[in-house]
């Protein structure tokens, strides 16, 4: 096994004192983001009122209250009052589900005057969750972007359903304040993430790049994915409406987090592997991350594009083979772990009890552990089982719940690239290799010189001592 010898790092003159303080340090920001966060403005801004709702035969119709594109997205949910006559066997079962049909359409209000948005909308089936006879908010459409200041919206259902029964409306959106709470710090982490990226190039740029290490090498690759996560683009969902801004923003967050992923494979395998030719070492890698990557931007993709023609569509729920394509992804995920794990301890058993070499995994293992187990116990608390079961009712999925959620993800996964760039920088001792190089052969040249002066002074010597003896 041939392993390179690379630039020093900070990591490897760090004492056990600046190692607790480093975690420690990750730590506060962490916590202290999530207070940020807390007193954060909330995420979600709901009106619901029977006001502006009116029905006939076989349609409700509904008018929106104002909105501004600072409030970014709208859903709008209808909550229904079933009549006894829908009370399907109450004396029974107290939980029933309803499955009917529904046809919306959207219009934009200006001046009084109505605009059909979407033209040719199709007819959608939709499930209602009944308790007796009040039954769970369903959502009936979704604005990517909100372009107009006012929407009307016309629901067609079965006329059996409309009689009798009572709806409210719940329109849900982003707040404003929350908008301009995410513009500012997504601005602040992209502002320290490029001001780190330029630190690591300038202390790096002095050697040559055969003499990175494999871990220098893909920070900078993750310090510039990390900014396409923070993203630069996002203020022009206040000025852009077109759901190509929600596709960017999706696309990039999806290519930093399988950047992550393929930085995993490549450090705890390229560690130990001196030799990284493209087939041998990256292939196999870059199909399997690249596969989940592909299918995260394409379902994010079509998902936007659909609801921009038809804002009623759903794909989970419209999308047949949605449950496949979510299957294949969690069968990836799982020979990715399987993967990885086996290059972990791989790594481990070649490497534990080599100089440098185990600092740098058990490193770099440790605080990867702790950011895994607080993205893990994040996802368990918002979602729950939810991201593993199939959703009878299209639900609102909002990125955020609270402003500490969002705070804390940017937080977290910034600050651990913070650290990352910081302890795999060149220690102030580093030494580039051509320069120990030269170092070696003058000190050899030196001695080679010190060396025939001796001998040259040897021998005078002798041709003195010997014409003494013969005078």
């Amino acid at each position: 096994m041939a392993i390179d010898s690379y630039i020093q790092m900070k990591l490897y003159t760090l004492t056990k004192r600046q190692f607790l303080f480093l975690f420690i340090s990750f730590f506060v920001f962490f916590l202290f983001s999530i207070f940020v966060g807390w007193l954060g403005p909330s995420v979600v801004k709901v009106v619901s009122s029977d006001k502006g709702i009116s029905t006939t035969d076989n349609e409700i119709t509904v008018l929106s209250p104002e909105v501004s594109p600072s409030q970014q997205q709208l859903w709008l949910q209808i909550e229904t009052i079933l009549s006894d006559d829908h009370n399907r066997g109450s004396s029974y079962e107290k939980v029933s589900y309803l499955t009917f049909p529904m046809k919306v359409k959207v219009y934009s209000v200006s001046n009084g005057t109505k605009s059909l948005l979407n033209d040719g909308a199709e007819s959608h089936n939709r499930t209602l969750k009944c308790f007796e006879t009040k039954c769970s908010p369903v959502t009936v459409l979704h604005i990517g972007n909100i372009k107009y200041s006012q929407y009307y919206v016309s629901i067609e259902m079965s006329e059996a359903l409309v009689n009798g029964s009572s709806f409210k409306p719940i329109w849900t959106s982003y707040n404003a304040r929350f908008t301009e709470f995410e513009l500012w710090f997504r601005f602040i982490f992209l502002i320290i993430a490029f001001g780190s990226a330029v630190a690591l190039f300038q202390s790096l740029r002095q050697y040559s790049i055969e003499e990175w290490s494999i871990e220098q090498k893909w920070i900078m690759v993750l310090l510039m994915a990390v900014m396409l996560y923070d993203n630069p683009l996002f203020p022009l969902i206040l000025i852009v409406y077109s759901p190509l801004i929600n596709v960017i923003d999706a696309c990039f967050t999806v290519t930093f987090f399988c950047t992550l992923l393929m930085f995993w494979l490549c450090v705890y395998h390229g560690i130990r592997k001196s030799e990284r030719n493209f087939f041998s070492f990256y292939l196999v890698k870059m199909v399997l991350v690249g596969l989940m990557w592909i299918i995260g931007c394409v379902i994010l993709t079509w998902s936007a594009l659909f609801e921009s023609m038809d804002p009623t569509y759903s794909l989970t729920q419209d999308q047949a083979g949605f449950l496949t394509i979510k299957i294949i992804f969690f069968v990836l995920l799982g020979i990715y772990t399987l993967y990885l794990l086996y290059l972990l301890i791989r790594a481990y058993s070649e490497l534990h009890s080599m100089p440098y070499f185990d600092v740098r995994l058990r490193f770099l293992t440790a605080l990867t552990i702790i950011v895994l187990f607080i993205s893990l116990v994040a996802v368990i608390i918002r979602f729950g089982n939810a991201f593993l079961e199939d959703v009878l009712v299209m639900e609102i999925t909002l990125r955020w719940n609270n402003s500490a959620e969002f705070l804390s993800f940017y937080s977290l996964f910034n600050s651990y690239l913070f650290t990352l760039a910081f302890v795999y920088s060149p220690s102030k001792t580093a030494v580039s290799f051509k320069d120990q190089s030269a170092a070696t052969f003058a000190m050899l040249s030196d001695s080679e010189d010190e060396l025939l002066y001796r001998g040259k002074k040897f021998v005078n010597n002798s041709n003195y001592d010997e014409g003494e003896e013969s005078m």
